[in-house]
């Protein structure tokens, strides 16, 4: 008779599909040693996980919170510390149902919703983060907080742990590890391929938010299509509904498309799912968000297809990109250098040195940030949880 796997309550606070969910569900596919159990608020993310054939337990009070306005009203920590209370029963009583091991927080606000269950019932808590916070945000706070309990802090990169150890300070203990995201690579016969050489086209892939540079993009680019009418740039992602300064940052994108006269150049192509068809109609990716990113899956993915990656030299992305060997980065929220340098891009797109960064790109993602590699990284660090008591 086969040993009985152990389990791992993964937590996670999203309603809404994001990079979090993703990486919870590259682990349950990709570990067979474990059974994994998902506490997760009712949505789209549950969905998701349950369509997959995750054990899905929907909590409705485990869910991200959001400030008032500007600040946390008092009303506002009451909703929190009633939240908290709620799931706090709820996350024990799926402990002791499902006899979990240990527990796997999906970010800091899910692991301070886990917080009182792993200690009331002594068990273990990883807490994985994402994301890098500003120094007096709640998050950081929180952090602050889970490092005096958490077994163990992974961070998805170099720069958010540099984060991390800015915002504990003196308080860093040796729980903070840094294990990268990994993702396998696709297919070369049919993605490295450029199949029209005339026409160039710049792929710019997420939400239209204001942190992701997309007028920054146009400005730099507005020039270049009207000396050559074949540049053309996607826009791949849409607008978030429920941010009203998602919904005004679109209306100014528009404007400034129609002001420049660049209507026909520039596509909104809406979210795209599907993978190979995104990168098959990308020929130079540009990631030019004016914050840091923690690490950016989009530079990874872009790069495995032997894309040209041109990147703000910020966070995440200087991790993966090294400069003129595998990509492109660029100093952060400058037009002037951004537009050399996709200037120089789309001059040279077709010359054998780009050919030579595309082979780079992806050789820098089999050798580095591989999926095997995440996956191991993860095996090992659960087998030495599961077996320190």
């Amino acid at each position: 008779m086969a040993p009985l796997k152990k389990k791992i309550l993964c937590v996670s606070v999203m309603e809404h599909w994001g990079g979090g969910e993703e990486f919870l569900l590259k682990l349950y596919e990709n570990i067979k040693d474990y059974e994994f159990v998902v506490a997760s608020p009712p949505g789209e993310s549950s969905d998701k996980f349950t369509r997959a054939g995750m054990n899905v337990v929907n909590i409705k009070s485990l869910k991200k919170f959001y400030r008032t306005g500007n600040k946390w009203s008092f009303s506002s920590h009451l909703k929190i510390l009633f939240r908290i209370k709620i799931s706090t029963i709820r996350l024990i009583g799926v402990i002791l149902k499902h006899r979990i091991d240990f527990i796997l927080c999906n970010g800091n606000l899910a692991g301070l919703y886990c917080l009182p269950a792993a200690v009331l019932t002594a068990k273990k808590f990883i807490v994985v983060q994402h994301l890098i916070y500003g120094k007096d945000s709640l998050e950081g706070k929180v952090l602050r907080l889970l490092n005096k309990f958490a077994s163990k802090l992974v961070c998805i990169s170099d720069a958010v742990k540099e984060n991390a150890v800015d915002l504990l300070g003196n308080k860093v203990k040796d729980n903070l590890i840094v294990i990268h995201h990994g993702i396998s690579l696709p297919m070369t016969s049919e993605n490295l391929e450029r199949e029209n050489k005339n026409r160039i086209r710049i792929g710019v892939i997420g939400s239209i938010i204001r942190l992701k540079g997309i007028d920054l993009i146009i400005d730099s680019l507005k020039d270049a299509i009207k000396k050559n009418h074949d540049v053309h740039i996607n826009l791949f992602g849409g607008v978030r509904q429920d941010e009203p300064d998602s919904l005004k940052y679109n209306d100014e994108i528009h404007n400034m498309i129609e002001t420049c006269g660049i209507n026909d150049n520039v596509h909104f192509c809406g979210f795209e799912s599907n993978k190979n068809k995104l990168y098959r109609d990308i020929d130079i990716v540009v990631n030019y968000s004016t914050v840091a990113e923690s690490f950016s899956l989009t530079v990874l993915e872009a790069m495995s297809y032997g894309k040209i990656v041109v990147a703000a030299e910020l966070g995440g992305p200087k991790e993966i990109i090294v400069n003129g060997y595998s990509g492109f980065l660029v100093e952060p929220a400058n037009s002037v250098r951004l537009r050399e340098c996709l200037e120089a891009c789309i001059e040279q797109i077709n010359s054998v040195e780009f050919e030579a960064i595309r082979k780079n790109a992806r050789s820098t993602v089999e050798e580095k940030f591989s999926l095997d590699q995440f996956t191991d990284a993860y095996k090992n660090l659960f087998n030495i949880e599961s077996n320190i008591r």
